[in-house]
Formats: structure tokens, sequence, C-alpha cells
């Protein structure tokens, strides 16, 4: 927490789903697998500077005319972020309402990462 910070709202629990550690299955498949153990989780976000929406933005009449070509023929380049798009490709994301239970839900979503992790091999083959 920041300093004078005396509250935190903490409406996601993220964490980074590394393949190496579990047979190299797919964090797709993870995910699946997660789910299908009852667990509600996602990807997260992908890169928002790659979405359809930003390039449209870019190549809107609008843009043409406020924006020298030189700018935004570099864009792209400007607003690379390898760290995000790494983040969002390690990421599993567990929603709020996940961390509103009792310690034993804490512990199932625990013991179904253990499951995954101890088939990952036969999940990864399939």
């Amino acid at each position: 927490m920041h300093e004078g910070c005396t509250r935190n709202a903490w409406h996601l629990y993220m964490f980074r789903y590394r393949p190496q550690a579990f047979a190299d299955l797919p964090r797709a498949r993870f995910l699946e697998a997660l789910r299908a153990e009852g667990v509600p989780c996602s990807s997260g976000y992908t890169p928002l500077d790659r979405q359809p929406f930003v390039q449209a933005t870019l190549a809107s009449r609008a843009y043409q005319r406020l924006y020298p070509k030189e700018v935004l023929a570099g864009w792209a380049e400007r607003n690379r972020c390898p760290a995000n798009e790494q983040l969002c490709e390690e990421a599993v994301w567990l929603t709020q309402t996940m961390l509103l239970g009792p310690r034993h839900d804490m512990d199932d979503i625990a013991a179904a990462i253990r499951k995954i992790h101890a088939s990952a091999a036969e999940l990864a083959g399939a």
C-alpha cells in the first residue's frame, strides 16, 4: 500500500501462469480445466493497443485530418508495451466475487490448481 493509504479495495486476484510448470499445458487449456473444476476465471485483457477500435480510430477521417501521417505511422511503435503484452499472455484472473468467500473456498481453488498440476501432462496431450 502507498504511504498514507489506510485501506485497499481488491477487485481481482491475478497470477502469472507458467506453462512450463504444468507440462507445457497452454494457458487456454489451464483456464478451461480450472473452470471445469468450478473455479470461474479468465485470461483478462488483451493488449489494448492492438484492438480493432484503436486501428479504426487511427484510420478515421477525423484523426487523418488532426494528425500528420508521420505521427500516425509511428503511433504503433511509440505505444508498444512488451511487458504488458507478456502479462496479457500469462495472466489468470479471479474476480472479486471469488475473493468474498470463506477460507475453504480459497482452499478449493488451491486444490483445483493442484489437481490440474497433477494431470497437466495428460491434459496437454488431450
